[in-house]
């Protein structure tokens, strides 16, 4: 679903810093901790199969054959870090967008029903406050949402019935 008048694409690319942020941040750690973890397992195998070497040339060794494959995915961390916030918009967008009409309620202001983007998460949940606003507000938000026809099919049909309460 889009709401009326609007393109579906979003404008920001980190919606919520906070949230996002702490995504890529994990993303980053995640990354390091395993290329830390795969090259100790390693050197630690080719210690083990070979004890007479010396450390500096497992080190060596190690880098010479696993070096190629460390700068290749430290190329590709930025890719799987852009990912992760587009996918994190489906989630993080709708929940801005909620809090925000959740404040509007809380101040009195009227609440226009509102939508998520076509492929956001929680679609189920646009209904139901939408369902929860238009008791807060009353019948006359009601009578003005239906008569601009805003909402369609669960939408509308939630404010029906509330309104026939």
């Amino acid at each position: 679903m889009t709401q009326t008048g609007r393109s579906s694409a979003r404008r920001q690319i980190l919606v919520d810093r906070k949230v996002q942020g702490a995504l890529v941040t994990r993303v980053a750690l995640y990354w390091v901790m395993c290329l830390m973890t795969v090259g100790l397992m390693v050197l630690c195998w080719r210690i083990l199969t070979n004890p007479l070497g010396s450390f500096y040339a497992h080190w060596n060794d190690l880098w010479r054959l696993f070096g190629p494959a460390a700068i290749a995915s430290f190329l590709l961390l930025p890719l799987v870090m852009l990912d992760v916030v587009r996918l994190s918009n489906r989630f993080v967008g709708p929940i801005v967008r909620l809090r925000r009409a959740m404040r509007q309620l809380a101040r009195g202001q009227d609440v226009r029903p509102i939508e998520f983007r076509e492929g956001d998460f929680w679609q189920e949940f646009a209904a139901e406050f939408n369902a929860v606003a238009a008791r807060v507000q009353g019948p006359p938000a009601l009578v003005h949402q239906a008569a601009e026809g805003e909402g369609e099919g669960r939408q509308q049909e939630d404010m029906i019935v509330l309104g026939s309460e």
